[in-house]
């Protein structure tokens, strides 16, 4: 079809041509002008030729030309639906092309968006797990500067109330080797007074029988000055070396009580080891050891440990030779010793025991072996000691 209006059209045209050439020729060399045959009936009068020359062309073509003509057709038709499907797929690729392309954009917005949430939201997280292990960690500090504080809080108090009841155990402890001292020396004196009285009374008794025997003596001599002044005179004489005699064994006397006074602190004193079991002391209640540990002697103990505090006050733990593990606490100052104490001396203290202990952070302090912390000990009230080096 388009064909045929192309080729009506070609011959339109020349037909167009040709007249106005036939027109122009007949103007200009034969002097012929045709006025009614214009431009629009020319154009009117081409086509119409042209349509009718073409068609009576169409009418009179051989069957060979009409299948040409028929297989152009359909070629040109098969090319025009192929151009038509295949702009038709064109389109339809571009709009599947820009739909996936959407899609993969809009998974793309997506995935980034999710992305991007979960960036955000993982970041939050971080930030609210470091903020809650922040605060965790604050309270944990809290909690462990409020527990490190009540430690200290405790561990001061539970040291205040070991040093008032070492306090007070060294202060009932002193007062019970005081009484017990006192005791002793009471009873000692009660017995030296008795022994005294004794003493004086039968030196009075003497003295009595003396003088009553004197005054009859005396009636006597009385009696027979008449008789003999000589004999009298004897008697004077008698009577006189008599008293002497008398206050000179009255003076012994007290000088030998004043010796046996002196000689009794040495005597009071008795061997530990002998009163107590020196492997089971430190079992016994306290009441037992004050009431049989008054007045004893530690001899030849070795020294286990020593220390000596800020008062100047030494801290020495001693033990006897046939129980290593049996410790006694001596505490002293320059008052009783003031001599070199070593690992190698042998102690004698006399004294009294003062109930029973346990090394403390005092003692420890002042140099005795951590190892020896919470020991018990036998508290020792010293009169005198000695050291042997």
């Amino acid at each position: 079809m388009i064909y045929d209006i192309s080729v009506i059209t070609m011959l339109a045209l020349f037909l167009f041509s040709f007249v106005v050439l036939i027109r122009w020729i007949l103007k200009k060399f034969f002097k012929i002008n045709i006025p009614n045959l214009s431009r629009i009936r020319i154009v009117v009068v081409s086509l119409l030729s042209g349509l009718l020359i073409v068609g009576l062309g169409y009418q009179f073509r051989t069957s060979a030309q009409k299948r040409m003509d028929e297989q152009s057709e359909s070629k040109a038709a098969i090319e025009s639906s192929k151009k038509a499907r295949a702009k038709s797929e064109s389109k339809a690729a571009i709009e599947s092309s820009k739909k996936a392309r959407a899609k993969s954009e809009s998974k793309a917005a997506i995935e980034s968006s999710k992305k991007a949430r979960a960036k955000s939201e993982s970041k939050a997280a971080i930030e609210s797990s470091k903020k809650a292990r922040a605060k965790s960690e604050s309270k944990a500090a809290i909690e462990s500067s409020k527990k490190a504080r009540a430690k200290s809080e405790s561990k001061a108090a539970i040291e205040s109330s070991k040093k008032a009841r070492a306090k007070s155990e060294s202060k009932a402890a002193i007062e019970s080797s005081k009484k017990a001292r006192a005791k002793s020396e009471s009873k000692a004196a009660i017995e030296s007074s008795k022994k005294a009285r004794a003493k004086s009374e039968s030196k009075a008794a003497i003295e009595s029988s003396k003088k009553a025997r004197a005054k009859s003596e005396s009636k006597a001599a009385i009696e027979s000055s008449k008789k003999a002044r000589a004999k009298s005179e004897s008697k004077a004489a008698i009577e006189s070396s008599k008293k002497a005699r008398a206050k000179s064994e009255s003076k012994a006397a007290i000088e030998s009580s004043k010796k046996a006074k002196t000689k009794k602190p040495k005597q009071q004193y008795k061997n530990i080891e002998k009163i107590f079991n020196m492997h089971s002391i430190k079992y016994l209640s306290n009441r037992r050891i004050l009431a049989k540990g008054a007045g004893v002697v530690l001899r030849n103990f070795k020294v286990i440990d020593f220390g000596a505090d800020k008062m100047k006050q030494y801290h020495v733990l001693i033990a006897p030779k046939n129980a290593s593990h049996t410790y006694f606490l001596l505490v002293f100052g320059d008052d009783l010793y003031k001599g070199r104490i070593t690992y190698d001396s042998r102690i004698t203290v006399f004294g009294s025991l003062n109930g029973k202990s346990r090394i403390n952070d005092s003692q420890i302090n002042s140099g005795i072996a951590q190892r020896y912390a919470r020991k018990r000990v036998i508290l020792v009230l010293i009169d005198k000691i000695q050291v042997k080096n």
